[in-house]
């Protein structure tokens, strides 16, 4: 040990005087090998938690950040919701000449003012509820170190989908007559028909949620289905009620007979309408409007629906070489509900799902969120893609109040976690529209704030994807005049890094 006391004090004894060589006519401080040995000594080189199944498992895996810098020891990635952390045993690594390593616990659930001594055979649990000082003195008796030890827990479940009750807002421009409403989103623009007190009233507006939204009176040379109001890229469309298309390219200003008829539109595919056409033999065609034409693409499969069909959504994955879509149920040719996932690639359709755990369904929504899965070692999540199902009419002309989800882009689906049903609160529909829409969210909107590591650029802010649900319908039809907002909780935590 004295030999490498005096190889260690001749190192720090070399960098001082360099320091103070080149530093001499600006720095007058005087600084010590002694100081220098006693500062380092005191310094921690890991911390964990022990293993405790009873408490969590892979407790012991929980990754711990030391910033040497401000004295700060924690865990970023904080434990589920419920931990208990009044009773923890911990192991930590420093230098073996220190005089002493004790915690100082003040304010705990259980230890309110308590001092106790680390050692390696340590059997004293730490309270970790209260504020714990970790104090290393150097061997010499010259030097005290102190860290703050936190250990993070999250106040919310962090796989929860809230819809919260003060966040609802009634739709835009809306009388206590309203009758029908379709949003559809054009680019960064959400566009809001309503059939409202016998008027047809378009709001537009860049954020679901600010209440600026732009009104424009429609003066319609015809009587629409709001139902089949739908956008593409660079124009809006809507069927009259016999089922004649008509087209507005300056955001419902003025509208355009189209010159056919179809009995429903399926959704907008880049700057192409998709839609559904009798051929005039009892049959249905598939058919696609672009650059005012109308273009046959394929008849329409017995198991594919004719309306009803939930709002088109696009899908970006890893297995598609172009753009997809995706739409979930509607009705049948036969007048049956079916509940298949259908995607488009731009050219073809084809069914996606393969098992039977969606129930038949008609004007249900489908969209892509996510889902926070826990890892099978530690308590960190990982952020997953997750495909949802919510709402629609079932069979019976009941309502549909469970949420479904496929984590593999559609093909298998199971019923969610209770996280992700939804609440009590928010009425049973149908015939909805759910869009996601970032946010930016900082340190002080931010429902649990976390620490970040030392040595990496705090984050201040960050996107975070909410979700946005419009309008729909009750079982007796009535239109709901409501914007719901939902967010996974685990997406408003401060990232890590």
């Amino acid at each position: 040990m004295k030999k490498y006391f005096s190889i260690y004090l001749i190192m720090a004894v070399a960098v001082i005087l360099g320091l103070q060589s080149c530093n001499k006519d600006e720095d007058t401080t005087t600084t010590t090998a002694y100081e220098v040995y006693s500062f380092s000594s005191t310094m921690v080189s890991d911390f964990s938690l022990k293993a405790n199944t009873k408490i969590m498992s892979n407790l012991d895996s929980v990754k711990f950040t030391i910033d040497q810098d401000r004295g700060l020891i924690y865990n970023a990635d904080s434990l589920p919701r419920g931990t208990r952390i009044n009773a923890l045993l911990v192991e930590m690594t420093c230098a073996s000449s220190v005089a002493s390593k004790e915690f100082v616990i003040k304010n705990g659930d259980v230890l309110k003012d308590t001092v106790i001594t680390y050692n390696a055979s340590q059997n004293d649990s730490i309270d970790f509820t209260g504020d714990v000082t970790l104090r290393i003195t150097s061997g010499d008796g010259n030097y005290v170190r102190n860290y703050k030890v936190k250990v993070n827990v999250h106040k919310l479940d962090v796989d929860t989908i809230v819809w919260n009750q003060s966040r609802r807002r009634d739709l835009p421009n809306v009388s206590s007559n309203l009758k029908a409403s379709k949003t559809v989103k054009q680019n960064n623009e959400f566009l809001c028909l309503v059939n409202d007190n016998s008027n047809y009233v378009l709001s537009s507006s860049d954020d679901p949620l600010a209440g600026t939204w732009s009104k424009t009176m429609l003066a319609l040379p015809f009587t629409p289905q709001v139902a089949s109001f739908n956008a593409t890229t660079d124009a809006l469309y809507m069927l009259d009620t016999n089922g004649q298309l008509f087209k507005s390219t300056d955001l419902g200003a003025s509208w355009t007979d189209c010159g056919v008829a179809w009995l429903s539109i399926v959704g907008g595919y880049d700057n192409k309408l998709l839609g559904i056409m009798s051929d005039g033999n009892g049959g249905y065609v598939h058919v696609e409007f672009n650059e005012n034409q109308t273009c046959t693409t394929g008849n329409v499969d017995e198991n594919f629906p004719l309306q009803g069909m939930s709002p088109l959504v696009m899908a970006n994955n890893e297995w598609t070489s172009s753009q997809q879509a995706m739409i979930v149920g509607g009705v049948l040719a036969n007048g049956n509900l079916t509940n298949l996932v259908w995607g488009y690639d731009g050219k073809n359709w084809a069914p996606i799902s393969n098992d039977n755990v969606l129930p038949a369904v008609r004007d249900a929504v489908l969209f892509p969120y996510y889902t926070m899965v826990k890892r099978s070692t530690g308590a960190t999540y990982d952020k997953k893609v997750t495909w949802m199902v919510m709402g629609g009419m079932l069979n019976d002309g009941k309502l549909n109040s469970t949420s479904y989800i496929s984590r593999n882009q559609g093909i298998n689906w199971a019923k969610g976690e209770n996280s992700v049903q939804q609440p009590a609160h928010m009425p049973a529909f149908y015939g909805a529209q759910v869009f996601s829409f970032e946010r930016t969210q900082s340190s002080a909107s931010t429902l649990l704030m976390s620490y970040n590591p030392g040595q990496v650029t705090p984050v201040t802010q960050w996107q975070c994807p909410y979700l946005y649900l419009f309008g729909g319908y009750a079982k007796n039809g009535g239109a709901h005049n409501s914007v719901w907002e939902g967010v996974l909780t685990g997406l408003t935590f401060k990232p890590v890094f």
